[in-house]
């Protein structure tokens, strides 16, 4: 059973190297690592050069930033026809040693499941992804039911997931949540009780950015896709999420540009999440950031 890896990275020319290191350390050892290299700017190429005389080490740098989940994508277009098994490897956190050996015996077991989940600790060995889900295997309708608390997971997917077609929305960064939930109504997913990564805080990461306007319309388009999508499977199975969400896309529509469009849209999304999901602190966020977005239309 050979595993893809697929490490996207941009600028982490100080963390790539310990993400290259626990992957040269696994105790199984059939495997590919990809690194697609978004267009940095710093001397990341320079560190990884160091390891490339490890062919199961790839570099792949893109001449133009496009975003984590354009790099994800140049990374399945690049794995191995060998290759049985893709998972991913944040540039800024480690596998354990025994990662690719825990996910093949899971794997093993569970021959007719195509989609994984495997846990997460942090560097104290806290365990990060919600373990209530553990042991579950999942179709759609638990997925979406459960999709606000699914937490942080590392995912593992048959290769022949890729080979149908899966793949990142590269219309916005980040929001994996879309292409998961479009692959729920096609695979169950099980949720594994072993931990295989190591998450890694303290520096600005590639999804975990400040609030620019640049972070707020991108997540104003993502929470947008996902309730146009969406909402009709999400009110169903969950209304309570459905309104949660209706709350998040309206706060971003309220601290984004004062503008008449963005107060109606943060009013609206503010309403639909109220009658769905009436008891709810945000109500109160919105409202008053709504205030001052008002009031910033009318002194501009």
């Amino acid at each position: 059973m050979k595993f893809s890896v697929i490490t996207p990275t941009f600028n982490r020319s100080d963390l790539i190297e310990r993400a290259i290191m626990s992957m040269v350390n696994q105790s199984y050892d059939n495997f590919e690592m990809i690194i697609v290299d978004d267009a940095s700017t710093d001397n990341t190429d320079v560190v990884v050069s160091k390891y490339l005389n490890d062919k199961r080490i790839r570099y792949i740098k893109a001449t133009q930033n496009g975003g984590v989940n354009k790099a994800r994508n140049i990374g399945f277009e690049n794995i191995s026809a060998d290759s049985n098994f893709v998972t991913f490897l944040d540039s800024d956190d480690e596998f354990l040693d025994d990662a690719l050996e825990k996910m093949k015996n899971q794997i093993s077991i569970n021959s007719d499941i195509n989609s994984f989940r495997f846990g997460v600790q942090d560097i104290n060995q806290s365990i990060i992804n919600n373990t209530k889900h553990c042991g579950k295997i999942a179709n759609a309708d638990y997925y979406i039911k459960n999709l606000l608390d699914i937490g942080e997971w590392v995912c593992v997917f048959n290769k022949n997931i890729i080979d149908e077609g899966f793949r990142y929305d590269e219309n916005v960064r980040g929001f994996e949540i879309l292409a998961y939930i479009k692959l729920s109504f096609k695979e169950n997913v099980l949720f594994s009780d072993k931990i295989v990564r190591i998450y890694h805080t303290g520096h600005e990461s590639m999804m975990k950015q400040k609030k620019t306007n640049q972070t707020i319309n991108n997540a104003i388009k993502g929470y947008s896709i996902l309730l146009t999508d969406f909402s009709w499977k999400i009110k169903k199975t969950n209304k309570k999420n459905y309104g949660m969400l209706c709350y998040i896309l309206g706060y971003f529509y309220s601290i984004s540009h004062p503008n008449k469009t963005n107060i109606y849209k943060a009013i609206g999304f503010t309403y639909k999440g109220f009658t769905a999901n009436p008891i709810n602190i945000r109500l109160i966020r919105n409202s008053t950031n709504l205030i001052f977005l008002f009031y910033k239309y009318l002194i501009k």
